[in-house]
């Protein structure tokens, strides 16, 4: 008990700590506050320690044969017929509860130059991501733009950008940048606010857009019997659930996306 009282002063401490640095820089960036590097991964390291997030827990939830949900090889799907999709994405699990945003960041960097040259960790530091209980907690879109910028990638957001305004300028929207290879990071309501990454999407061969399903890469995939990274989602309901309950500022909870590409990327050409 004595252990766990001293834990848990120390993580208080470091909240407060933490708000002080923070309160007068934007998106909570250590880096822009003045705090020491060595100070922000310190207290990084420490708040981290908050279960291990789905990495933690991998596996332990699939269901073999499962009544409720099939098991789909997404990894060795091609794209082709009614189906755009960023074949072989490979996709990775959080190993904290608040860092989906550096998580889904890292499968991006993948996705374009094969491997991340950060740590999940390394990515959250550079976008100022916060656990639950510090100011700006989670990443918003400014904080998962900074590090693609300090990266001299190209990106494009909600905030300087917009979004689409309808579900039908959302699915142009979506296949006009996977038929250009470039996935979307999107924050929507799941888990009271979650960044995942739109790799595909079938419109199942026909104009009914109520049944065109998206396939996104989930860094916290626990939910359908099977944990590999790949959540399959009707594009209807994530289109009207696109919004964010917890943690982004009032302005800034609505239709939250990016997209950044290398800047020497070339988009591939469409079919």
């Amino acid at each position: 008990m004595i252990k766990k009282a001293i834990l848990l002063a120390a993580a208080v401490i470091a909240v407060a700590v933490l708000n002080f640095y923070t309160d007068s820089s934007p998106a909570g960036n250590p880096k822009q506050s003045g705090m020491p590097d060595d100070i922000a991964a310190k207290l990084v390291l420490m708040l981290r320690k908050d279960g291990g997030g789905a990495a933690a827990v991998q596996n332990q939830g699939d269901v073999n044969g499962s009544p409720y949900f099939k098991k789909i090889d997404i990894y060795n799907m091609h794209s082709g017929g009614s189906l755009v999709l960023l074949e072989k994405y490979k996709t990775y699990q959080q190993h904290t509860d608040y860092t989906c945003g550096p998580a889904a960041a890292l499968t991006v960097v993948q996705h374009f130059l094969g491997k991340a040259a950060d740590s999940e960790l390394e990515i959250a530091k550079i976008m100022g991501t916060h656990p639950a209980g510090v100011k700006d907690p989670g990443t918003n879109t400014r904080g998962m733009s900074r590090y693609f910028e300090q990266k001299g990638w190209t990106v494009k957001n909600s905030l300087k950008d917009g979004s689409p305004g309808t579900y039908g300028e959302f699915l142009d929207f979506v296949d006009g940048n996977l038929k250009q290879g470039i996935p979307i990071m999107v924050e929507n309501v799941e888990w009271g606010g979650h960044w995942r990454v739109i790799i595909g999407h079938d419109t199942m061969g026909d104009k009914q857009g109520d049944n065109d399903v998206l396939i996104l890469a989930d860094p916290y995939d626990t939910t359908d019997h099977c944990q590999d990274g790949y959540t399959v989602v009707s594009a209807a309901r994530f289109y009207y659930m696109w919004f964010d309950a917890h943690l982004f500022r009032e302005k800034e909870k609505v239709r939250q996306w990016l997209t950044a590409v290398p800047p020497d990327y070339k988009p591939a050409k469409e079919e």
